[in-house]
């Protein structure tokens, strides 16, 4: 499993570069990469980009729900983008729909965490 991060205007973005997420060892190795770029990270905004990816297993769902329990601890924002709408409709059954704030590409998320408020 190999993902990409970047750091930028203080938002941790984390690429997901395998077009196919199904192996179990894969997915305890990704996991474990997000979760060590997070301990290592000051950035408190985080985009989990999943633009590449095609096809997850749904094991991967359970990491997901463990990353975000760990952002939760490191009070770090986090969002999803890129999810294709196959695996969108997965989220979307399960109700992790409500659980992760999910935009359509990195570019609309990394829009989201920079936008300003009425007063700052």
């Amino acid at each position: 499993m190999s993902i990409q991060s970047h750091a930028k205007d203080g938002i941790l973005t984390i690429q997901f570069t395998d077009p196919r997420i199904l192996d179990e060892a894969q997915l305890e190795k990704a996991a474990q990469e997000v979760l060590a770029k997070l301990d290592k990270s000051t950035e408190e905004k985080v985009i989990l980009d999943f633009a590449p990816v095609q096809f997850m297993s749904s094991s991967m769902l359970g990491k997901l729900v463990m990353i975000h329990k760990k952002c939760k601890e490191f009070k770090v924002k986090l969002k999803l983008s890129g999810i294709s709408p196959e695996i969108r409709e997965v989220f979307k059954i399960s109700r992790l729909d409500k659980l992760f704030d999910i935009e359509s590409d990195e570019a609309t998320a990394r829009k989201k965490f920079l936008k300003r408020g009425l007063f700052g």
